[in-house]
């Protein structure tokens, strides 16, 4: 058996790595370099905002109407008038030169894009957003989900393979959770594929089981296969209409790596290890074919932590005090959040991974 090397294959699946292979065949995104004194900050668990981070301010989207406030730590307004009896503040961190080219990012993928890290979104920090979405418009969105996701902090610890750090923003797409999949590749053959949001029931899978099907498979064979470095790895796409299909990411084959959703990867294995070439054109589909009411999805468990929310409901401040003005503000956060939480409960619409 051989020795996998797990730095090599992660390293292979970084999109700085594959995003010029397949830039035709992927959304737009541009991969900021992270410096050495931004990774430090990223490290730390103190969530304060760079200067560059604005007191309060409001980006409208023309399109969409939509309006975000945030608020800053440093604000007079959290600070006492008397000021003698508290300690000094810690020294605000700034960034100008990589907060200008965050801006100037998102600013070229149109004022709205979707963030991750070398290898995770923020998917966990989402509750931190008054929206709970993973759209940045600004990079007071962008250091907010950076700062609060233990995902993407693990992509940020010292690694020996000296192949740097990068923020990637990707041009916002809405994207309906039934139009995105997982393909498993074992020995460069397309195995298997599963709805990337199992185990979920959209009725258009079944009726257009076989397009689906063939338009991954094409896309494989003509340009994934002889081009992606490695024999086995997953890789998601989005299929937004028929012989249209988008890469979206690499990621490692296995257990720990990758979830494999509607499969076992010791299945896989031992389906690899009898396929023929012919199985490759017909590789095996699993989604449900029936409505079986609400399931849970692994994905759908993240939320603003229990304890940030026991913490602050529990405390009894005194009246004009600055605890009190801070507990209101992250108690309309939290209302935010509760009222997000019913609306997605009675809403069928999809969202952004």
């Amino acid at each position: 058996m051989l020795i996998r090397n797990i730095e090599l294959e992660k390293k292979a699946c970084m999109i700085v790595n594959w995003y010029d292979l397949f830039r035709k065949n992927t959304i737009k995104a541009c991969i900021v370099p992270v410096p050495a004194d931004v990774v430090e900050y990223l490290r730390q668990d103190m969530l304060i905002l760079p200067a560059e981070c604005s007191n309060i301010s409001s980006n409208v989207s023309a399109s969409e109407g939509y309006q975000t406030t945030h608020f800053n730590a440093f604000d007079d307004q959290f600070g006492d008038s008397d000021g003698d009896d508290q300690d000094p503040p810690e020294s605000q961190p700034t960034f100008p030169a990589f907060s200008k080219t965050l801006t100037d990012a998102i600013r070229s993928l149109g004022g709205s894009a979707f963030l991750k890290s070398d290898w995770h979104c923020p998917k966990d920090a989402q509750w931190i957003t008054l929206g709970q979405s993973l759209c940045v418009r600004d990079i007071t969105d962008a250091y907010l989900l950076l700062k609060a996701s233990s995902c993407c902090k693990e992509d940020f610890r010292e690694r020996c393979d000296g192949s740097g750090f990068h923020v990637v923003l990707k041009k916002w797409k809405d994207i309906h959770p039934g139009s995105e999949f997982r393909c498993f590749v074992r020995n460069r053959s397309l195995l298997a594929i599963s709805p990337r949001h199992w185990p979920s029931y959209h009725e258009h899978i079944a009726c257009e089981r076989s397009d689906i099907v063939n338009d991954i498979v094409s896309l494989f064979k003509e340009k994934i296969k002889e081009t992606f470095p490695l024999k086995d790895y997953v890789f998601d796409v989005y299929r937004p209409a028929k012989d249209n299909v988008i890469i979206m990411d690499f990621s490692l084959y296995g257990k720990g790596h990758s979830e494999s959703l509607a499969f076992d990867y010791e299945q896989l294995d031992e389906d690899a290890s009898v396929a023929t070439i012919e199985e490759e054109d017909d590789p095996e589909f699993r989604y449900l074919p029936n409505d079986c009411g609400i399931q849970p999805i692994k994905r759908n468990v993240y939320g603003y932590p229990q304890d940030f929310s026991n913490f602050f409901q529990n405390a009894a401040p005194a009246e004009g005090s600055v605890q009190g003005e801070s507990n209101n503000l992250v108690n309309r956060l939290i209302e935010q959040c509760s009222l997000q939480n019913q609306q997605d409960g009675s809403d069928s619409t999809g969202d952004r991974v």
